[in-house]
């Protein structure tokens, strides 16, 4: 089966057998040629018995999406959404449509990969952060800006401050450096701080799993944080436990049948 993770302009998929993830990868698109970037990710993949995603691109990409794989394999592919349980995870959400699908999926890839309690950091264009207890209970999140919104926006509303990269991490002496310097320290500060009130909250047996696209730069914000693990297939790990879950309900019915 295969499972597909597309953001507003990022996809990542995972082809699964035998539940084991034997090929994943990722690459960008745009929304008018979205038909033949598919054609090119997908040109020599093998037939394919279920497609599950998650999609948080709206609803003209969903139906391309639907209509190209109708023509490829001639099945329809299932769009996770969030949901109030699923699998043993509960939302804490009251409304849990408001829950984006891709925190979601990613507690449910938490849920089938750890036993123990987990504060997920999935780092892109935003930054999202969730809590899981060990019993699959979700315990609230937050929601950052990401690294290069912070820049954009600084650089968009303040003037004389032009959009030159810079890398210096201390006191700067020059705006391009001082505007890299002062959004990395409070993005880290930031984090540290969210690393802390989760394990007050969780214990100690907590554990940060970090994911996203721009996971392995978090990963230098975060080394003196103590248990953390990047996983940069979680949400895919999320759909293909879905489909797990789906498949146990239905032969159960099939029994009671």
């Amino acid at each position: 089966m295969l499972t597909i993770d597309i953001g507003n302009s990022g996809v990542k998929w995972g082809i699964w057998q035998e539940n084991m993830l034997i090929l994943a990868d990722d690459g960008y698109y745009k929304k008018e040629t979205l038909q033949a970037t598919l054609d090119d990710i997908f040109s020599g993949s093998p037939e394919q018995d279920a497609v599950w995603v998650s999609c948080v691109a709206g609803q003209e990409v969903e139906h391309v999406l639907t209509e190209w794989i109708r023509d490829k394999w001639s099945i329809e592919p299932v769009f996770l959404r969030t949901s109030s349980e699923l699998g043993g995870v509960s939302n804490m959400y009251p409304s849990p449509e408001e829950h984006g699908v891709d925190r979601w999926a990613a507690l449910l890839g938490a849920k089938k990969l750890y036993d123990f309690p987990v504060c997920i950091i999935d780092a892109g264009t935003a930054i999202t952060i969730d809590l899981m207890d060990a019993s699959g209970v979700h315990r609230g999140g937050r929601i950052l800006p990401g690294l290069e919104m912070m820049r954009k926006s600084l650089l968009q509303n303040t003037a004389g401050v032009r959009a030159v990269e810079g890398g210096c991490p201390g006191f700067a002496i020059n705006t391009a450096d001082a505007v890299t310097s002062g959004i990395v320290h409070m993005l880290q500060a930031g984090l540290l701080e969210v690393c802390e009130e989760a394990r007050k909250r969780l214990g100690d047996k907590m554990r940060i799993i970090l994911t996203g696209g721009m996971a392995e730069k978090m990963l230098a914000f975060l080394a003196q944080v103590k248990g953390v693990h990047r996983e940069p297939h979680l949400v895919l790990y999320g759909l293909y436990y879905a489909w797990e879950q789906e498949s146990a309900n239905n032969k159960n019915d099939n029994n009671k049948e």
